[in-house]
């Protein structure tokens, strides 16, 4: 599918940024390359703290900039700035009706294959909605966020749907597709405010409740289902650093066949880290995994340090 096709799903794709982020936003915005501004594919960003001149620059991309709003009897002036981007995300169609997808990237992703876009997109076209699950062999083992994330689940959810939440394959909210008028965006919503409710947190029940809603209770019940895609269309890099595939010239699942990488997710410490990354030739090189690091072009976090 190309979405730059005129016969195809109008597509919005949405983000969110500060002008601290800026520098991983316009990465994110490169990597699109010809497909932002091309036919059927428009974009916005919520503005969680731009100033003039970022806003100006997104404007002048064709990018709209959109103030978040509160939701789920939320009160604004209570919270971050950052947090009410988690907040509008169930309500995207509201924000920018009148399109058939809905595209949420986080603005420290950035794509090495635009042909992601068209398995997001064809996902959500197909099932309502698509979104990339994080159970991959390559990713470490971290206790820390086994039991952060079983903590959360209880809080949120009660001991029994925790321990089934923990046996099924847990998705991403930084990057994902929803269809115009799918049951997701209300089952997102739901689960979302009564967690809220609950625990008086937003995060990390964004995504927690996302998870619920698509997992269900056990045994699946009032699930809503969605095409959940291979962990390298949304890759966490600091969950399993990846190699470079010195053939394909390209950041590869560190594992055979060596896969290249969709798209690469630099959330958590992974915005400042400098990793030092196996090649598949022999060898390595340290980079911080921003767009644009190769092995001739090695980079350094764009916040700073390591």
């Amino acid at each position: 599918m190309s979405l730059a096709a005129p016969d195809r799903p109008t597509v919005m794709l949405v983000t969110a940024s500060d002008s601290r982020f800026m520098p991983f936003l316009r990465g994110m915005l490169a990597s699109l390359g010809d497909r932002l501004g091309g036919a059927g594919l428009s974009a916005a960003c919520f503005d969680i703290g731009l100033d003039a001149a970022d806003q100006d620059w997104l404007r002048g991309c064709g990018i709209a900039v959109v103030t978040p709003r509160a939701h789920l009897g939320v009160d604004a002036s209570r919270v971050r700035p950052a947090l009410l981007s988690f907040l509008a995300r169930p309500f995207l169609q509201e924000y920018f009706p009148g399109h058939d997808v809905y595209l949420w990237i986080d603005s420290d992703v950035w794509l090495q294959d635009q042909a992601v876009l068209d398995a997001y997109v064809a996902g959500a076209l197909a099932d309502g909605m698509a979104i990339t699950h994080e159970r991959e062999p390559s990713y470490r083992f971290q206790a820390w966020l086994l039991g952060w994330t079983g903590k959360h689940l209880w809080r949120g959810y009660g001991a029994v749907d925790t321990a089934w939440l923990l046996t099924r394959r847990h998705v991403n909210a930084g990057f994902f597709a929803i269809r115009a008028g799918a049951p997701h965006w209300a089952a997102w919503a739901e689960r979302y405010e009564a967690a809220i409710r609950r625990t008086g947190d937003l995060v990390p029940h964004d995504q927690f409740a996302l998870n619920h809603a698509l997992h269900g209770e056990p045994p699946g019940r009032h699930a809503v289902r969605a095409r959940l895609l291979a962990p390298r269309f949304n890759w966490i890099c600091d969950r399993g650093v990846p190699m470079w595939n010195d053939r394909s010239e390209a950041f590869c699942v560190p594992r055979p066949p060596y896969q290249p990488i969709g798209a690469l997710h630099l959330a958590g410490p992974a915005k400042k880290t400098v990793y030092r990354v196996r090649r598949t030739g022999g060898g390595t090189f340290s980079t911080c995994l921003v767009h644009g690091a190769s092995p001739a072009h090695p980079a350094a976090s764009p916040l700073g340090g390591a």
